[in-house]
């Protein structure tokens, strides 16, 4: 078990090292812009660029954050419960998680396939949008692992009680 725990981990943390490096990216080009902009010769496309890479930058950190349990948790109501029925409702709401993301990315990949046959691309530079979705439907796979991971230990957690 460890060995698929350490897997999903690296997956996850390339992930976020991939959405820092867009993030970075963004931050740079916007501020390349501003600067521009006060000489009269704004980077055009630059509403584009940043409008898609904050879409990759808020996918790509989904499953790090997820591992990390850094997500919002309104955990106050598990607190009075037994330890075995909060153990449970935990391992039901990440069989939903679970199930959400398999959703979503499965959607997220057909959308890019949709994408890429119909040619779509964005109106100002014309750059190709279907890899975005791509990357969405694989973050949300990836977030999906993250969960089972996590559905992993919460049920080994339960056996050693």
């Amino acid at each position: 078990m460890q060995g698929l725990h350490a897997v999903i981990f690296r997956i996850s943390k390339v992930m976020d090292v991939i959405g820092g490096v867009v993030l970075t990216l963004m931050m740079l080009i916007t501020v390349t812009d501003v600067i521009l902009r006060f000489v009269g010769k704004p980077i055009t496309g630059t509403y584009e660029l940043v409008f898609l890479g904050g879409a990759v930058v808020i996918a790509c950190a989904i499953p790090q954050t997820s591992w990390e349990g850094g997500h919002v948790n309104v955990d106050f109501v598990l607190g009075y419960l037994p330890g075995i029925v909060s153990k449970i409702i935990t391992v039901v709401t990440r069989l939903m998680g679970m199930a959400f993301f398999v959703l979503l990315g499965w959607n997220l990949i057909a959308l890019g396939t949709n994408l890429y046959s119909k040619e779509e691309v964005s109106l100002t530079l014309h750059v190709p949008i279907y890899p975005v979705a791509y990357v969405l439907g694989i973050c949300a796979f990836v977030e999906c692992l993250v969960l089972l991971s996590d559905l992993i230990k919460k049920v080994c957690e339960v056996k050693h009680e």
